[in-house]
């Protein structure tokens, strides 16, 4: 007879994409203790809630399941991180936008799959994988950390947008910022110190943060951060990026610069940054639609700090890769994927 595995689930009652709970929690919870078989608790996610909560819960936990958002999953890979006994963690995507588990291929994205279906099938038979996970300013995150307007549309985007539009609610916010200054970024990576305008700075320990494919060379497992900077000037920048967040792909070198990274800090500098002609016309148009009167970009002195999607103070950001923070289950090869096997 096999042991029972001892389960934790902590899953969000009010992920955009999940529903209620009671139309999906019961069956995760069934076909693990039929099919593992296991000992499962559930704990609810409040929005007071922070990693040192679910430490007490960790303990002697065989493994972890996210049930929710991505902001459930950084809740849990947080505290993972964090706890002494390493345990294997399971992801339920019930999010809107789920971009570490698509990331993670956790499940099909087509009308004929399950995504709920997907997601138990890997937490019974799935590979173990060890990913990196990000630290800025003391908060640990598995997609992206950033800041710059374009950044700040990550935040924005409304939980309706969201629920509705999917990751097309990102792109919708991204174009309400065409008529924001860059900010100019006071920036050290690694040994590497220089100041420029950008519309954005992500960094990034994914290939798609959301709206799309950011950079082709981002690995989960790498031990490096992409830092990604994009400062889009013209009409042509906006659309051939829009696009590209869009289906991921593009004519054309892309309109941002790519570059590994382990550590990384971003700071605001007081300097009134340099706007480009459509940019100009674009703060215009925007001034004549609110009827506000035109004036030079003000001289920024703070921005927000994004991690995740979510705020998270304001800048200075000090980041760093965490190599092999926590182990996630993934699909297993194809080769040992009984579902993948011929007849």
């Amino acid at each position: 007879m096999n042991e029972l595995k001892r389960v934790l689930i902590v899953y969000n009652p009010v992920s955009g994409g999940a529903g209620d709970p009671s139309l999906w929690l019961g069956q995760v919870v069934n076909r693990l203790c039929k099919e593992m078989p296991a000992i499962v608790n559930v704990i609810p996610t409040s929005l007071d809630m922070n990693h040192q909560d679910l430490l007490p819960h960790f303990a002697n936990c065989d493994m972890v399941v996210a049930a929710g958002g991505d902001g459930t999953v950084r809740l849990v890979l947080s505290a993972m991180a964090n706890c002494p006994s390493k345990a294997k963690v399971g992801i339920v995507p019930m999010g809107t936008a789920n971009i570490l588990a698509r990331n993670l291929e956790l499940y099909e994205e087509n009308i004929l799959s399950d995504p709920l279906d997907d997601a138990i099938s890997v937490i019974l038979n799935g590979s173990e994988k060890q990913i990196d996970l990000g630290i800025m300013n003391g908060h640990y995150f598995s997609v992206a950390a950033g800041a710059g307007p374009l950044a700040d549309a990550t935040i924005q985007a409304g939980r309706f947008d969201k629920a509705n539009w999917k990751l097309l609610a990102y792109a919708t916010s991204m174009m309400h910022k065409f008529a924001l200054p860059p900010v100019v970024f006071g920036i050290t990576a690694d040994n590497d110190q220089f100041q420029l305008a950008a519309s954005g700075i992500f960094v990034s320990n994914v290939a798609n943060v959301g709206m799309g494919m950011l950079s082709d060379t981002a690995e989960l497992d790498d031990g490096w951060l992409d830092m990604c900077i994009l400062n889009p000037q013209h009409f042509r920048d906006y659309f051939r990026l829009g696009f590209h967040f869009t289906v991921g792909a593009f004519g054309g070198e892309a309109p941002y610069y790519i570059r590994k990274v382990k550590k990384v800090h971003l700071e605001v500098l007081p300097i009134r940054s340099p706007i480009s002609s459509f940019q100009f016309l674009s703060q215009r148009v925007r001034n004549y639609v609110s009827g506000k009167s035109g004036n030079l970009p003000p001289r920024m002195k703070e921005a927000t700090a994004m991690i995740d999607g979510d705020a998270c103070g304001t800048l200075p950001m000090d980041i760093e890769v965490v190599p092999q923070a926590v182990t996630i289950l993934v699909p297993p090869p194809p080769e040992e994927n009984p579902a993948m096997q011929p007849d």
